[in-house]
Protein backbone atom coordinates (compact mmCIF):
# COMPACT_ATOMS: atom_id res chain seq x y z
CA UNK A 1 0.00 0.00 0.00
CA UNK A 2 1.52 2.95 -1.10
CA UNK A 3 1.42 6.20 1.03
CA UNK A 4 -0.55 8.20 -1.67
CA UNK A 5 -3.35 5.29 -1.46
CA UNK A 6 -3.66 5.96 2.55
CA UNK A 7 -6.87 7.49 2.99
CA UNK A 8 -9.67 8.49 5.64
CA UNK A 9 -13.35 8.53 5.74
CA UNK A 10 -15.59 11.59 6.96
CA UNK A 11 -19.48 12.99 7.01
CA UNK A 12 -19.55 15.83 5.60
CA UNK A 13 -23.01 18.39 5.64
CA UNK A 14 -24.42 18.59 2.83
CA UNK A 15 -27.97 20.80 2.94
CA UNK A 16 -29.47 19.23 5.76
CA UNK A 17 -28.50 15.78 4.64
CA UNK A 18 -25.59 13.78 6.67
CA UNK A 19 -23.00 12.74 3.56
CA UNK A 20 -20.89 9.95 3.50
CA UNK A 21 -17.15 10.85 2.21
CA UNK A 22 -13.75 9.92 1.58
CA UNK A 23 -10.79 11.79 2.16
CA UNK A 24 -7.50 12.01 1.08
CA UNK A 25 -4.78 14.56 1.93
CA UNK A 26 -6.53 18.04 1.30
CA UNK A 27 -9.53 16.63 -0.98
CA UNK A 28 -12.46 14.67 -0.01
CA UNK A 29 -15.13 12.74 -2.29
CA UNK A 30 -18.85 12.00 -1.96
CA UNK A 31 -19.18 8.11 -1.62
CA UNK A 32 -21.77 7.72 -3.49
CA UNK A 33 -20.74 9.22 -6.36
CA UNK A 34 -16.86 7.16 -6.53
CA UNK A 35 -18.35 4.06 -4.71
CA UNK A 36 -21.69 3.26 -6.16
CA UNK A 37 -21.64 -0.28 -5.52
CA UNK A 38 -20.78 0.06 -1.80
CA UNK A 39 -24.42 -0.13 -0.18
CA UNK A 40 -24.29 3.32 2.01
CA UNK A 41 -27.48 2.82 3.84
CA UNK A 42 -29.63 5.38 6.09
CA UNK A 43 -26.80 4.44 8.85
CA UNK A 44 -24.09 6.28 6.98
CA UNK A 45 -20.33 5.15 7.58
CA UNK A 46 -21.76 2.75 10.31
CA UNK A 47 -23.64 0.81 7.01
CA UNK A 48 -19.85 -0.29 6.35
CA UNK A 49 -19.84 -2.68 9.53
CA UNK A 50 -22.17 -4.76 7.87
CA UNK A 51 -18.92 -6.50 6.35
CA UNK A 52 -16.13 -4.05 7.24
CA UNK A 53 -13.65 -6.21 5.34
CA UNK A 54 -15.27 -6.44 2.13
CA UNK A 55 -15.84 -2.43 2.22
CA UNK A 56 -12.55 -2.06 3.24
CA UNK A 57 -11.03 -3.85 0.33
CA UNK A 58 -13.30 -1.95 -1.58
CA UNK A 59 -12.25 1.57 -0.41
CA UNK A 60 -8.27 0.74 -0.49
CA UNK A 61 -8.47 -0.02 -4.30
CA UNK A 62 -10.78 3.27 -4.22
CA UNK A 63 -7.83 5.51 -2.87
CA UNK A 64 -5.63 3.82 -5.24
CA UNK A 65 -7.64 4.73 -8.22
CA UNK A 66 -8.07 8.35 -6.50
CA UNK A 67 -4.35 8.75 -6.13
CA UNK A 68 -4.47 8.42 -9.90
CA UNK A 69 -7.06 10.88 -10.23
CA UNK A 70 -9.40 8.22 -11.74
CA UNK A 71 -12.49 10.16 -10.33
CA UNK A 72 -11.37 13.81 -10.75
CA UNK A 73 -9.57 16.11 -8.12
CA UNK A 74 -11.88 16.19 -5.52
CA UNK A 75 -13.36 18.61 -3.04
CA UNK A 76 -11.21 21.00 -0.77
CA UNK A 77 -11.67 20.14 2.57
CA UNK A 78 -11.42 23.79 3.41
CA UNK A 79 -14.85 24.19 2.38
CA UNK A 80 -16.32 21.28 3.84
CA UNK A 81 -18.79 21.36 6.94
CA UNK A 82 -17.77 18.51 8.82
CA UNK A 83 -20.01 15.99 10.91
CA UNK A 84 -18.81 14.01 13.65
CA UNK A 85 -18.03 10.47 10.95
CA UNK A 86 -20.18 7.90 12.59
CA UNK A 87 -24.02 9.37 13.07
CA UNK A 88 -24.91 5.89 15.12
CA UNK A 89 -23.53 3.94 17.04
CA UNK A 90 -25.02 1.53 19.15
CA UNK A 91 -22.99 2.11 22.13
CA UNK A 92 -20.47 4.74 23.55
CA UNK A 93 -18.27 3.00 26.40
CA UNK A 94 -15.84 5.67 27.99
CA UNK A 95 -13.18 4.75 30.57
CA UNK A 96 -11.99 7.39 33.16
CA UNK A 97 -8.75 7.57 35.67
CA UNK A 98 -6.62 5.66 32.53
CA UNK A 99 -3.50 7.90 32.00
CA UNK A 100 -0.67 8.17 34.60
CA UNK A 101 0.53 11.64 34.45
CA UNK A 102 -3.32 12.48 35.12
CA UNK A 103 -3.59 10.42 37.73
CA UNK A 104 -0.48 11.80 39.39
CA UNK A 105 -1.65 15.69 38.39
CA UNK A 106 -4.67 15.04 40.34
CA UNK A 107 -2.92 13.88 43.42
CA UNK A 108 -2.33 10.22 43.38
CA UNK A 109 1.21 9.61 43.73
CA UNK A 110 0.76 6.54 44.71
CA UNK A 111 -1.51 4.97 42.62
CA UNK A 112 -1.31 0.94 41.58
CA UNK A 113 -2.82 -0.57 38.76
CA UNK A 114 -2.80 -4.25 40.43
CA UNK A 115 -4.75 -2.46 43.08
CA UNK A 116 -7.05 -0.76 40.75
CA UNK A 117 -9.39 -1.52 37.77
CA UNK A 118 -10.71 1.29 35.63
CA UNK A 119 -13.59 3.74 35.87
CA UNK A 120 -16.03 2.67 33.09
CA UNK A 121 -19.20 4.82 32.39
CA UNK A 122 -21.28 5.30 28.82
CA UNK A 123 -22.72 8.24 27.27
CA UNK A 124 -25.66 8.40 24.81
CA UNK A 125 -24.66 8.38 21.65
CA UNK A 126 -27.70 10.13 19.29
CA UNK A 127 -27.10 13.36 21.93
CA UNK A 128 -23.94 13.52 23.24
CA UNK A 129 -22.14 12.51 19.63
CA UNK A 130 -21.25 15.69 17.91
CA UNK A 131 -19.07 17.02 15.20
CA UNK A 132 -16.63 20.18 14.44
CA UNK A 133 -17.96 23.64 15.12
CA UNK A 134 -20.04 25.82 17.08
CA UNK A 135 -21.46 22.10 18.22
CA UNK A 136 -20.41 21.93 22.60
CA UNK A 137 -22.88 23.08 24.59
CA UNK A 138 -22.15 24.35 28.21
CA UNK A 139 -24.59 22.46 30.31
CA UNK A 140 -27.07 24.65 32.23
CA UNK A 141 -25.59 25.69 35.86
CA UNK A 142 -22.18 24.16 35.66
CA UNK A 143 -19.13 26.64 36.32
CA UNK A 144 -16.45 23.56 35.92
CA UNK A 145 -16.76 22.86 32.76
CA UNK A 146 -13.91 20.60 31.50
CA UNK A 147 -11.80 19.05 28.23
CA UNK A 148 -10.59 16.19 27.84
CA UNK A 149 -8.79 14.33 25.00
CA UNK A 150 -8.95 11.16 24.19
CA UNK A 151 -8.34 7.97 22.07
CA UNK A 152 -11.21 6.78 19.93
CA UNK A 153 -11.47 3.19 19.10
CA UNK A 154 -14.16 1.89 17.02
CA UNK A 155 -15.07 -1.66 16.47
CA UNK A 156 -15.29 -3.46 13.39
CA UNK A 157 -17.18 -6.69 14.04
CA UNK A 158 -19.58 -8.01 16.60
CA UNK A 159 -17.92 -9.59 19.93
CA UNK A 160 -20.05 -11.69 21.78
CA UNK A 161 -20.04 -10.82 25.85
CA UNK A 162 -17.05 -13.95 27.14
CA UNK A 163 -15.31 -14.01 23.65
CA UNK A 164 -11.40 -13.94 24.25
CA UNK A 165 -9.86 -10.99 22.21
CA UNK A 166 -6.55 -11.70 20.35
CA UNK A 167 -3.87 -8.64 21.64
CA UNK A 168 -3.23 -7.55 17.71
CA UNK A 169 -6.46 -5.76 17.55
CA UNK A 170 -8.43 -7.18 14.62
CA UNK A 171 -11.70 -6.50 16.32
CA UNK A 172 -10.88 -2.59 15.58
CA UNK A 173 -12.01 -1.08 12.58
CA UNK A 174 -10.26 1.61 13.26
CA UNK A 175 -9.55 5.48 15.72
CA UNK A 176 -10.61 9.02 15.94
CA UNK A 177 -9.83 12.18 17.80
CA UNK A 178 -12.50 12.28 20.36
CA UNK A 179 -13.07 14.87 23.43
CA UNK A 180 -14.90 13.34 27.07
CA UNK A 181 -16.56 17.02 28.29
CA UNK A 182 -17.15 16.75 31.77
CA UNK A 183 -18.85 19.31 33.95
CA UNK A 184 -16.62 18.74 37.38
CA UNK A 185 -19.32 20.02 39.33
CA UNK A 186 -22.02 18.04 38.82
CA UNK A 187 -19.79 14.76 38.77
CA UNK A 188 -17.90 15.58 42.23
CA UNK A 189 -21.44 17.31 43.75
CA UNK A 190 -21.39 16.80 47.59
CA UNK A 191 -24.87 16.24 48.39
CA UNK A 192 -24.45 13.20 45.90
CA UNK A 193 -24.61 10.44 48.49
CA UNK A 194 -21.69 8.81 46.65
CA UNK A 195 -19.98 11.73 46.11
CA UNK A 196 -19.58 10.80 42.57
CA UNK A 197 -22.13 11.40 39.59
CA UNK A 198 -20.31 10.18 36.39
CA UNK A 199 -23.78 10.20 34.92
CA UNK A 200 -24.79 13.87 34.70
CA UNK A 201 -20.89 14.70 34.77
CA UNK A 202 -20.20 13.15 31.41
CA UNK A 203 -23.60 12.00 29.79
CA UNK A 204 -25.21 15.55 29.12
CA UNK A 205 -25.94 16.44 25.34
CA UNK A 206 -22.86 17.56 23.13
CA UNK A 207 -20.30 16.01 25.86
CA UNK A 208 -18.98 14.06 22.99
CA UNK A 209 -17.37 15.61 20.24
CA UNK A 210 -15.55 13.19 17.46
CA UNK A 211 -13.89 13.42 14.42
CA UNK A 212 -13.28 14.86 12.10
CA UNK A 213 -12.27 11.76 10.51
CA UNK A 214 -12.71 7.86 10.80
CA UNK A 215 -9.39 6.38 10.11
CA UNK A 216 -8.47 2.84 9.18
CA UNK A 217 -6.71 0.59 11.59
CA UNK A 218 -4.43 -0.59 9.22
CA UNK A 219 -2.96 3.06 8.74
CA UNK A 220 -2.04 3.42 12.98
CA UNK A 221 0.99 1.34 13.11
CA UNK A 222 0.43 1.89 17.28
CA UNK A 223 -2.63 3.01 19.33
CA UNK A 224 -0.27 2.92 22.06
CA UNK A 225 2.12 5.29 20.87
CA UNK A 226 0.59 8.41 19.18
CA UNK A 227 0.99 12.14 20.12
CA UNK A 228 -2.13 14.07 21.81
CA UNK A 229 -2.51 17.58 22.22
CA UNK A 230 -5.56 19.98 23.10
CA UNK A 231 -5.20 23.51 22.73
CA UNK A 232 -7.96 26.12 24.53
CA UNK A 233 -7.94 29.84 22.78
CA UNK A 234 -4.94 28.58 21.05
CA UNK A 235 -2.48 27.98 24.06
CA UNK A 236 -1.42 24.65 25.17
CA UNK A 237 -3.33 22.69 27.78
CA UNK A 238 -2.54 19.08 27.19
CA UNK A 239 0.77 17.42 25.66
CA UNK A 240 0.84 13.64 26.03
CA UNK A 241 0.79 10.53 24.07
CA UNK A 242 -0.88 7.18 24.32
CA UNK A 243 2.03 5.46 25.46
CA UNK A 244 0.96 6.63 29.27
CA UNK A 245 -1.91 5.18 29.27
CA UNK A 246 -2.58 3.11 32.20
CA UNK A 247 -4.74 -0.17 30.63
CA UNK A 248 -4.51 -0.49 27.11
CA UNK A 249 -6.38 -0.17 24.23
CA UNK A 250 -6.55 -3.88 24.50
CA UNK A 251 -7.12 -4.68 27.97
CA UNK A 252 -10.00 -1.96 28.01
CA UNK A 253 -11.47 -3.91 25.07
CA UNK A 254 -10.87 -7.38 26.88
CA UNK A 255 -11.98 -6.30 30.17
CA UNK A 256 -15.15 -4.98 28.40
CA UNK A 257 -15.83 -7.79 26.54
CA UNK A 258 -15.88 -9.90 29.18
CA UNK A 259 -19.68 -9.18 30.08
CA UNK A 260 -20.67 -6.49 27.53
CA UNK A 261 -21.22 -7.72 24.10
CA UNK A 262 -19.27 -5.13 21.46
CA UNK A 263 -20.85 -4.22 18.18
CA UNK A 264 -19.64 -3.01 14.85
CA UNK A 265 -19.33 0.96 14.74
CA UNK A 266 -19.66 0.96 18.67
CA UNK A 267 -17.19 3.44 20.16
CA UNK A 268 -14.71 3.44 22.92
CA UNK A 269 -12.96 6.30 24.66
CA UNK A 270 -9.84 5.70 26.40
CA UNK A 271 -9.01 8.02 28.87
CA UNK A 272 -7.25 11.69 28.91
CA UNK A 273 -3.95 12.45 29.58
CA UNK A 274 -2.99 15.51 32.44
CA UNK A 275 -3.89 19.31 31.70
CA UNK A 276 -7.25 19.02 32.46
CA UNK A 277 -9.01 21.79 34.20
CA UNK A 278 -9.92 19.60 37.45
CA UNK A 279 -5.56 20.05 37.94
CA UNK A 280 -5.46 24.05 37.57
CA UNK A 281 -8.72 24.93 38.49
CA UNK A 282 -9.38 26.97 35.62
CA UNK A 283 -12.29 25.79 33.66
CA UNK A 284 -13.52 25.79 30.12
CA UNK A 285 -15.96 29.46 29.05
CA UNK A 286 -18.63 29.73 26.65
CA UNK A 287 -16.98 31.16 23.45
CA UNK A 288 -13.97 29.06 24.06
CA UNK A 289 -11.66 27.22 21.06
CA UNK A 290 -11.00 23.70 21.66
CA UNK A 291 -8.53 22.20 19.70
CA UNK A 292 -8.09 18.41 19.91
CA UNK A 293 -5.14 16.23 17.80
CA UNK A 294 -4.38 12.94 17.66
CA UNK A 295 -0.93 12.02 15.55
CA UNK A 296 -2.45 10.81 11.99
CA UNK A 297 -6.20 11.44 13.17
CA UNK A 298 -6.42 14.72 12.82
CA UNK A 299 -7.56 17.97 14.44
CA UNK A 300 -11.01 18.40 15.74
CA UNK A 301 -12.04 22.46 16.72
CA UNK A 302 -15.09 22.83 18.82
CA UNK A 303 -16.38 26.02 20.09
CA UNK A 304 -18.19 26.10 23.29
CA UNK A 305 -22.01 27.81 23.17
CA UNK A 306 -24.79 28.06 26.07
CA UNK A 307 -28.33 28.55 24.63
Amino acid sequence: MTASARYALCTIETGSKATPAIAMGQKYWILKDVAPQMDIGAAGLASLFDDWQKNENILSSLAVELSKGTHGSGNDISSASFLTPLQFPSKIICAGTNYIDHIEAVGYSSFSKDENIPAMFMKPPTTALVGPGKTVRCPTGSSQFDWEIELGVIIGKKIPAGTQLNKNLDVVAGYMTTLDMSARDFQRNPKHFAKSDLFLGKAFDSSCPAGPYFVPAKFIDDPQNLTMKLWRNGEIEQDSNTSKMIWSVFELLERIALNITLEPGDLILTGTPAGTGIESGVYANVGDLIEAEIENLGRLKVEIYQS
